[in-house]
């Protein structure tokens, strides 16, 4: 197994044993410059207290695995400007204001409003009188608009 492979299976352990989600997380292997970068999250949002529980207990497993000579990690939140990953996230965030690129033909057009509803894969958006619907499948990109 690839050593990337085997770090980002101790940050999976962790994570899933610490009660969070992973939302991102990166490992770049120079030597005595590797570095660690994960985004964490959950239902309840991530403290500065949840990211040192989860850098402590990420480096004690990996130091007792002995993968890196040295390291740094960094432990984050995907804070509130977050990109939306799917529906799930469109679900959870129902209410709360965003930006969405999304595909009309070969154009690109870009809505912002507040998340009114998803249903069978369909996101319904108002801004003002505006409203749109748009299928998840035609979004480019969208992120919180806080």
């Amino acid at each position: 197994m690839v050593l990337k492979d085997r770090i980002m299976g101790v940050i999976e352990e962790t994570s899933r044993d610490l009660g969070y989600w992973i939302y991102e997380a990166s490992v770049l292997v120079r030597g005595e410059d590797s570095r660690i970068a994960v985004k964490l999250d959950s239902l309840a949002g991530i403290s500065h207290n949840d990211c040192e529980r989860f850098s402590r207990e990420l480096s004690g497993r990996l130091d007792d695995k002995e993968l890196l000579p040295n390291y740094s990690v960094e432990v984050s939140s995907p804070g509130f400007n977050r990109k939306l990953k799917g529906l799930d996230d469109f679900v959870r965030f129902k209410g709360a204001p965003v930006k969405v690129v999304y595909s009309e033909g070969d154009v690109n057009r870009v809505f912002k409003g507040t998340i009114e509803d998803v249903r069978d894969g369909i996101i319904d958006l108002r801004s003002g009188e505006e409203s749109l619907s748009l299928s998840i499948d035609i979004i480019q990109n969208s992120n919180l608009d806080y």
